[in-house]
């Protein structure tokens, strides 16, 4: 089996592999490699399409197209870091079924597709796996005391062809509705404590910024320990490890082989961001306003399950992507 070509697809903890096999391609002169066109094309016209129909939240998350995604997860040794998109286990089965019919359209090398789930042993080891609701058959919830356990909850507010992000006008009508019986002099003195509560600026911008804050130690935080709000924008230049959007030296641009090394990653940013704007021939990249809380795990299903209209109007502007880009 192992010479059939296939692709990787997912994983399932640390141990567990989806591949993809793609018997057409399969040649009996030899192993055959799924081509870097191939890859191309199951990315940009099969697996993006279908992420993008049956995930469109996820739209500000996934690469607009294969060659910015292999660009992102480049690194400067040229080795590949590759970040991941967790897909609700009850739409997996959607993902699926879309993606193989896809695939078939596609052209007839792609046709039969199949799916393999690869599982290796690991022995002595031991999971503690967490989700909520529906996956918490993982977990032994006889044994679990939910004032031991913390959970992140978020709330993003998105617009179509749109990044939404937020003002910074705003945050303290944000933390007084999270936190609402704490004073709103002790809120507004957070907002200027410089180790509990940081600014996240966006585009060197005074107005538009997120912000990080700690609440542990707070008076009536109503449990919450820590909040942050951001745009998810980021997502489009963060990398595990230092690529083409790493932060650059000024030494970089006075020797001639580094200045020369610069241009071509500003020529590769470029056209990530004209991707992501919606131009050539793609879809383009919404970011949204994300609100995470960290809470203990028996009140996760008190916080945040939505925001008053007041408060996202007040709270967030809309800039349409392909200004932003």
């Amino acid at each position: 089996m192992h010479k059939i070509p296939n692709v990787p697809l997912g994983k399932v903890q640390h141990r567990h592999v989806v591949r993809i096999f793609l018997p057409r391609l399969y040649s009996a002169h030899g192993v055959v490699l799924v081509s870097q066109e191939d890859l191309a094309l199951i990315y940009d016209h099969c697996l993006h399409p279908t992420l993008l129909e049956v995930l469109p939240e996820f739209a500000d998350r996934a690469p607009t197209s294969y060659a910015a995604g292999y660009a992102q997860s480049k690194t400067r040794a040229g080795r590949l870091a590759f970040n991941t998109i967790d897909i609700p286990w009850n739409r997996l089965e959607e993902v699926a079924e879309k993606l193989l019919a896809k695939l078939q359209e596609q052209k007839p090398a792609f046709r039969d597709a199949y799916f393999v789930h690869e599982l290796r042993e690991r022995r002595g080891a031991l999971y503690t796996m967490m989700a909520f609701q529906d996956m918490f058959e993982h977990v032994d919830v006889d044994n679990l005391n939910p004032r031991e356990w913390l959970v992140d909850v978020a709330l993003a507010i998105g617009v179509d062809e749109h990044v939404v992000t937020w003002r910074e006008s705003c945050h303290q009508d944000l933390l007084r509705h999270l936190m609402p019986l704490a004073c709103p002099r002790k809120v507004a003195a957070l907002t200027r404590n410089k180790q509990k509560f940081h600014f996240d600026r966006t585009l060197q911008i005074k107005e538009l910024a997120g912000f990080r804050a700690t609440t542990a130690n707070f008076t009536d935080n109503g449990e919450i320990v820590y909040m942050q709000a951001y745009c998810t924008e980021k997502n489009v230049t963060y990398q595990l490890n230092p690529g083409v959007f790493r932060r650059r030296q000024p030494k970089e641009l006075l020797e001639k082989k580094t200045e020369q090394k610069l241009v071509e990653d500003l020529d590769v940013m470029s056209q990530i961001f004209y991707e992501c704007a919606g131009e050539a021939n793609v879809e383009g990249r919404d970011g949204c306003a994300r609100l995470e809380i960290r809470i203990p795990l028996d009140k996760a299903q008190d916080f945040l399950e939505t925001l008053p209209r007041e408060v996202v109007e007040r709270s967030v502007v809309a800039i349409n992507r392909r200004v932003w880009w």
